[in-house]
């Protein structure tokens, strides 16, 4: 057996023709890169907050009601994809896997929880770019986290190692993962990138006045 490509790892790989052991191909698939961890719902929860503080400080733009209206024809989408396939027209695998995915969300979480979530995601690779390892890491977090929203209707099971209960669903294959992840960020990514570059001018300009703050009280005798 080859030795795991992992840096740090001196494991052997699982199998003759794969890369990482065990656990870095489980990572691997799980988290889009053997060394991304996965973002959880509390480091997430400050960008959601910055996409609440903006919506109410545009509460009367259309923007908000434009970017549920594209999710939901994403949903239709998904949903004529899913029924092509079902009367026999050919597809590929990953992408009806993706649409029934969609669908699933959309039978569970509110619209704009979706919105919400992804414009989040989006203002997290933006402004701590170092959270991922590189774009499949942010794609197949991105696909987790808004999968996520309906963890409450996945079953328990309580982790050995910690005693504490924890939720799973079936994990998407990362094909299927990059495909969904593909269709968001075709679809709502704009509005977390606008978001991101509008955090980016304030944080400038604060850093703007602060300087000029600091020479003007030098300059003080």
């Amino acid at each position: 057996m080859k030795q795991c490509r992992a840096a740090g790892c001196d494991r052997p790989t699982s199998s003759i023709y794969s890369s990482y052991c065990q656990h870095h191909r489980s990572r691997l698939r799980r988290n889009g890169d053997p060394a991304q961890r996965g973002v959880t719902k509390a480091e997430l929860k400050p960008y959601v907050r910055m996409v609440h503080e903006r919506m109410a400080k545009n509460a009367n733009n259309k923007t908000w009601d434009i970017m549920d209206q594209r999710w939901r024809a994403l949903v239709q989408d998904a949903k004529a994809r899913i029924a092509a396939y079902q009367a026999g027209t050919a597809s590929v695998r990953q992408n009806i896997k993706a649409a029934e995915e969609i669908v699933r969300l959309a039978e569970g979480v509110p619209s704009r929880d979706v919105v919400v979530t992804v414009a989040a995601m989006f203002l997290m690779q933006a402004l701590s770019p170092g959270t991922f390892r590189n774009d499949q890491a942010f794609d197949v977090q991105l696909v987790r986290r808004v999968r996520g929203l309906i963890a409450a209707d996945a079953p328990t099971y309580r982790d050995p190692r910690t005693g504490k209960m924890r939720r799973t669903h079936q994990e998407l294959t990362p094909k299927a993962s990059i495909v969904m992840a593909d269709w968001l960020r075709m679809t709502l990514g704009v509005l977390g990138m606008r978001l991101a570059r509008l955090e980016e001018e304030e944080r400038r300009a604060e850093a703007d006045a602060n300087v000029a703050l600091s020479d003007a009280l030098m300059d003080l005798k």
